[in-house]
């Protein structure tokens, strides 16, 4: 049997004796959402399905009771699917107190604040309980600490982002030196074959099923020389900061056997001195 959550709301107050449908609902499923995205920000990717077992009123008051079950029904949810709530009552209590919870990414984010928000307005405290514990309360005064963490948070993100003052379309050659994820999407920490620039290039989706599983890209293409077509971002100093690639063509490298190189006559037969004279123009009439 999987861990459960209990979300209760209450009206504010100083605002009309019940809640409104509106207000009841969102918060829920805002809640809800957040405690999902705490364990993947994709469906797709979560081992936990939440589901409704419990819901009543006990006018004013609106409680649900949601129970993690598994996703596939044929497998048991293993021990670090059942920390997920935890996790999140725990980050909960740590933003209620003023503080960024390691937790929290950018997905589980928005639907808390949300959340949050609507403490402020309309909804005057929600007590979210994990299982039998002690329920972390949520009332104006520190849902406005939360709301103030998440601010301070999203400022933070927007001076640490690159000034990218410049985005032009074209190709450009790259050398890959590993596998990575930018905002969630698949990339490849790749360097510029010309300034040597150590950059980000964020793979599209069909870039990166041409590419193969994330698993193999370190094995596949580590190493490898890459033409790679899209949106070149640059930064105020002009060097390139990050590729959005819609396109990307494998470069092989070739062989020259130091042989053919020693067959090459650079200087078409003249002498290093008559070479030198002709690039100083000294030759010409």
């Amino acid at each position: 049997m999987g861990r459960s959550v209990s979300i209760t709301v209450h009206p504010a107050a100083l605002g009309a004796e019940y809640l409104s449908v509106s207000d009841a609902m969102q918060q829920m499923l805002d809640l809800v959402s957040a405690l999902e995205r705490t364990e993947a920000s994709e469906p797709s990717e979560r081992q936990i399905v939440w589901r409704l077992t419990e819901a009543h009123t006990n006018s004013p008051p609106f409680t649900i009771t949601a129970e993690a079950f598994p996703a596939d029904p044929a497998i048991a949810l293993d021990a670090a699917s059942l920390r997920v709530p935890a996790d999140f009552i725990g980050g909960l209590r740590e933003l209620l107190a003023g503080r960024d919870p390691e937790w929290l990414d950018d997905e589980a984010v928005a639907p808390l604040k949300r959340a949050l928000q609507r403490n402020l307005n309309g909804v005057g405290r929600s007590a979210i309980r994990l299982d039998d514990e002690d329920a972390v309360d949520v009332v104006p005064q520190s849902a406005r600490v939360a709301v103030a963490v998440l601010e301070h948070r999203a400022i933070t993100a927007l001076a640490a982002e690159p000034d990218y003052s410049r985005t032009e379309y074209g190709s450009v050659e790259v050398l890959v030196y590993g596998v990575t994820r930018w905002n969630d999407r698949p990339a490849l920490s790749v360097q510029e074959r010309l300034s040597r620039d150590k950059l980000t290039c964020v793979l599209d989706p069909d870039v990166a099923e041409e590419l193969g599983p994330h698993r193999n890209w370190s094995d596949a293409w580590q190493g490898s020389r890459l033409l790679v077509g899209g949106a070149l971002h640059y930064g105020a100093d002009g060097s390139l900061k990050r590729i959005d690639a819609s396109s990307a063509e494998l470069r092989p490298w070739t062989d020259v056997p130091m042989s053919d190189l020693r067959d090459i006559d650079v200087l078409s037969g003249r002498s290093v001195s008559e070479h030198l004279r002709l690039i100083r123009g000294e030759d010409r009439g």
